[in-house]
């Protein structure tokens, strides 16, 4: 009896120490929360099923990243698809998942908010100063016009939820869209275990536009507000070159650390009514997210406007 208790205590330690490599291998210094506590309050919406096109394609572009995708919002047939479906760190592009959050909460964009150490751990370079407030409306502007991580870190603190309990509303709204390939760990981004994938992206970003406050953000090319005790005026640009495109770009998001490479996501419209929505994931420089977009979207639109020139609709 003895020799079986001695046994059955060294499986066990056996078993423990086994689910600890487990846990920790390949891992960073990141609390990880627990997404799985169920977020009565959110909706359960169908996720959109993407199909595959009924068009005769023309030959699609060779784009220089890790992977893409571009989809027909008309139909929700895709047009594009590089390896559209790996999970891989999408940077910023968590933002929208906060910003959608905030959005469903009804957050107050009339409160005021201090920017504290906390925000400013870990958040890159920002213009917004420790100990200055400012509305949390020129916060979510400022987080997704200039992708500002202690704007979105402030607005996540003071949303009203217990901080992992906002990251878990942000894991939550993933499922609710069908993104069954995100989980996130932080609002802004900058962690790695941030993942996505280019599908994902598309079904985060057509919803996050249904809301009037961010398709305002994400549309806006320059912004400019105060800090409330300092009276500082601070302005901002967008980091989306897209709305500079020729096209008519309801609004997109960009991301980078150097685990993602450039990333990029973006809806728009061309002369023509046609509606896509694109997303390039680790590309190799800045200025390449930008130019493989562009690529990509004239080729869909071409192929897309061949259609209506032949009678589709």
């Amino acid at each position: 009896m003895k020799k079986q208790v001695i046994g059955l205590i060294i499986i066990g330690v056996i078993a423990y120490i086994g689910l600890g490599f487990m846990e920790g291998s390949g891992s960073v210094a990141v609390n990880y929360i627990n997404t799985d506590t169920p977020y009565d309050t959110v909706r359960s919406l169908p996720p959109p099923e993407f199909e595959k096109t009924d068009l005769r394609l023309t030959r699609a572009p060779g784009l220089r990243c890790v992977s893409a995708f571009a989809v027909d919002n008309r139909t929700n047939q895709i047009l594009y698809d590089k390896r559209s479906e790996i999970r891989r760190p999408i940077a910023s592009i968590t933002k929208l998942l906060a910003a959608v959050v905030l959005a469903e909460m009804d957050f107050d964009l009339n409160r005021k908010i201090m920017i504290s150490k906390w925000d400013a751990k870990t958040s890159a370079s920002s213009r917004l100063k420790i100990g200055e407030k400012f509305f949390a409306k020129d916060l979510f502007y400022a987080a997704l016009i200039a992708s500002d991580n202690r704007a979105i870190k402030a607005l996540a603190r003071t949303s009203g939820a217990a901080y992992p309990e906002f990251i878990r509303r942000m894991n939550q709204t993933a499922k609710k869209l069908g993104m069954d390939s995100t989980s996130v760990v932080d609002p802004s981004g900058i962690f790695n275990h941030n993942i996505s994938s280019a599908r994902d992206c598309v079904k985060l970003l057509n919803y996050a536009l249904k809301f009037p406050i961010i398709k305002s953000a994400l549309s806006t090319q320059l912004y400019e507000f105060r800090s409330l005790n300092h009276k500082r005026l601070i302005r901002i640009g967008t980091t989306n070159r897209m709305l500079k495109s020729k096209w008519k770009v309801a609004g997109g998001k960009t991301g980078y650390i150097s685990a993602s490479g450039y990333c990029l996501v973006n809806r728009m419209q061309d002369e023509h009514g046609a509606d896509i929505t694109t997303v390039v994931l680790g590309a190799p420089s800045n200025s390449y997210r930008f130019s493989e977009t562009r690529k990509m979207a004239k080729w869909a639109f071409e192929n897309l406007d061949r259609k209506l020139a032949d009678g589709g609709d």
